[in-house]
């Protein structure tokens, strides 16, 4: 997209064979790739009764759980309030995934740990999200691989 002088932006367009195609902008493709990756992974988790962040979460706890995870740092992780977080926790705990530690002179501070029951399928996330970065990044080579990583990372530290 090109900026007038008037602020707006105009479409740009890309030659293919004998027609023109319009450029869709970067929110577009993103969107649209975020809607595809979707099914790839979410198809296992639905059978758990999980979702794809509340996957993500569990392998993150599962992760860094030894160093002590608290509820602040999930939301800080994955940009979210600490009541929506709380909410994940309470709704992964039901289920039997995760339990929650206060310790001893700390009331405020609940430490998150995964259950023995998502221990166990921890080899089977890892598997579902390596089968999707293997997705992602199918066609490509190592080093274009590579830079679609460092666009990504500075596109996301744009927000």
């Amino acid at each position: 997209m090109r900026e007038h002088g008037n602020g707006h932006e105009e479409a740009k367009f890309t030659e293919v064979g004998d027609r023109r195609r319009i450029d869709a902008p970067f929110s577009s493709l993103l969107r649209e790739i975020a809607i595809r990756m979707r099914p790839a992974g979410d198809g296992r988790l639905a059978e758990l009764g999980l979702s794809a962040q509340q996957g993500q979460m569990l392998r993150y706890i599962h992760m860094f759980q030894e160093q002590g995870i608290i509820q602040n740092d999930l939301a800080k992780r994955f940009d979210r309030t600490n009541a929506s977080i709380t909410s994940m926790l309470q709704g992964l705990e039901k289920k039997g995934y995760v339990k929650r530690i206060v310790p001893e002179g700390n009331e405020r501070k609940k430490m998150v740990y995964v259950t023995e029951k998502a221990e166990a399928l921890m080899s089977e996330f890892d598997q579902i999200f390596f089968d999707t970065e293997r997705q992602i990044t199918a066609g490509m080579t190592d080093e274009e691989a590579e830079t679609l990583r460092r666009l990504l990372e500075k596109v996301r530290d744009n927000f």
